[in-house]
């Protein structure tokens, strides 16, 4: 037998002992997975701050958020007496009647109903400075001529939000869905963290039916044969400033009708005036 031959398998027997008690151990491992984590805030620091407060602020939305924050940073909080601006979105059963109490927002965007229900003393803490109008939520379809049914939703991809205090990406069109009977399949109905998904996925015909309202950027153009309206209106959803910065109501008011203007492109109206104070 060659002798370079026997050398090999001595090599392969030698190799085989170590490895073994390695593959051995490795087997009893168990590997967690990678959880990637939605992101719910961003942060940014205040331009000349003279101070170490953090002003908090909520909204249900993470459209146009940066900007919307580096504003703040940069201009409208700039030499005051913060440190940072952090805007948080997370879906909004996750905000608590504790974090509520303990002044842990500065400023939030919600709805009057679900915010009496979480504290129903909510006006000892916080003040309306600035309410948007009702709105209308519609169906939004790739077919033409869409007539909401039973029939015309079997095998259909809805889409919706995971936001299960979202009135227009869960609540509303819920109910009007239950309104169809048993027939909806759990299968044919896809949740997502935030509206720029769902509509993306929408968008990109991964869905057949969502639904959102008209003043989405990328919506607006939709044609009116492939929508049709929500038996449902919305209510009111405003702008709550913690009373320790009533102060700051002016502008940001001010601020916050810009924005809404450029950005959800709707009309506002709110109870504040620069010569007449609260009403």
């Amino acid at each position: 037998m060659p002798r370079n031959f026997v050398f090999t398998i001595l090599r392969l027997l030698i190799a085989t002992v170590v490895l073994l008690p390695a593959m051995a151990f490795l087997s009893q491992q168990t590997i967690e997975p990678v959880v990637l984590k939605e992101q719910y805030s961003y942060s940014c620091k205040v331009k000349h701050t003279s101070g170490k407060k953090h002003f908090h602020i909520y909204m249900p939305t993470n459209w146009q958020v940066k900007e919307f924050a580096q504003t703040l940073c940069d201009s409208l909080l700039a030499k005051q007496s913060f440190e940072t601006v952090t805007v948080s979105w997370q879906p909004r059963e996750m905000l608590s009647t504790e974090q509520l109490l303990s002044d842990n927002y500065a400023l939030f965007l919600n709805r009057d109903y679900a915010l009496s229900g979480l504290l129903p003393n909510w006006d000892d803490f916080y003040t309306a400075i600035l309410s948007l109008p009702s709105y209308q939520i519609s169906w939004f379809s790739h077919q033409d001529n869409m007539q909401l049914s039973a029939n015309s939703l079997k095998n259909k991809r809805i889409g919706l939000l995971e936001d299960k205090r979202s009135e227009s990406g869960y609540l509303a069109p819920m109910s009007e869905l239950k309104q169809f009977g048993h027939g909806l399949e759990n299968a044919q109905l896809v949740f997502y963290p935030n509206r720029e998904s769902l509509v993306n996925d929408f968008l990109a015909e991964k869905l057949d039916i969502i639904p959102s309202v008209g003043h989405h950027g990328q919506l607006k153009r939709w044609p009116a044969s492939k929508t049709q309206p929500l038996q449902h209106v919305s209510s009111t959803l405003s702008w709550y400033l913690n009373d320790q910065y009533a102060d700051l109501t002016p502008s940001l008011v001010s601020y916050l009708q810009q924005y809404q203007s450029r950005l959800l492109k709707v009309h506002t109206t709110h109870p504040y005036s620069l010569d007449k104070g609260l009403r």
